[in-house]
C-alpha cells in the first residue's frame, strides 16, 4: 500500500474516480493521476467522493491494480492550517 497528498482537480460524479495533481517529490514535476473507488474503500468523514471539490487537499491510502488503475484503499481530506486566530489581522510593526 502506497500514500499520498494531493490537490483534487475533478470528480467524476456517480464514476467512483477522482483526478488529482501530485507533484512528485522526487523530480518536483506535478503529475495528474486518476484514482478509482471500490467497495473496499475507505471514506473518512465522506459519505462519498461526489463531497470532495477541485483544490482540495487529500490523503490517499492506494494500491496500483495495474499501472494505469489505482485503487483508494482510504481517503480523507486534509485541514490545511492558517494562522493563529487574531494574527491574520496582523500588518507588522
Amino acid at each position: 500500500m502506497k500514500t499520498l497528498s494531493a490537490h483534487v482537480v475533478k470528480v467524476a460524479p456517480g464514476n467512483g474516480s477522482i483526478d488529482v495533481d501530485f507533484r512528485n517529490p522526487a523530480t518536483n514535476k506535478v503529475e495528474r493521476l486518476t484514482f478509482y473507488a471500490d467497495q473496499h474503500a475507505g471514506l473518512s468523514k465522506l459519505k462519498s467522493l461526489d463531497e470532495l471539490r477541485p483544490g482540495q487537499v487529500v490523503s490517499i491510502d492506494y494500491v496500483e491494480e495495474s499501472p494505469k488503475r489505482l485503487m483508494i484503499r482510504r481517503i480523507a481530506r486534509v485541514k490545511l492550517s492558517g494562522p493563529p486566530q487574531g494574527l491574520e489581522k496582523f500588518r507588522g510593526l
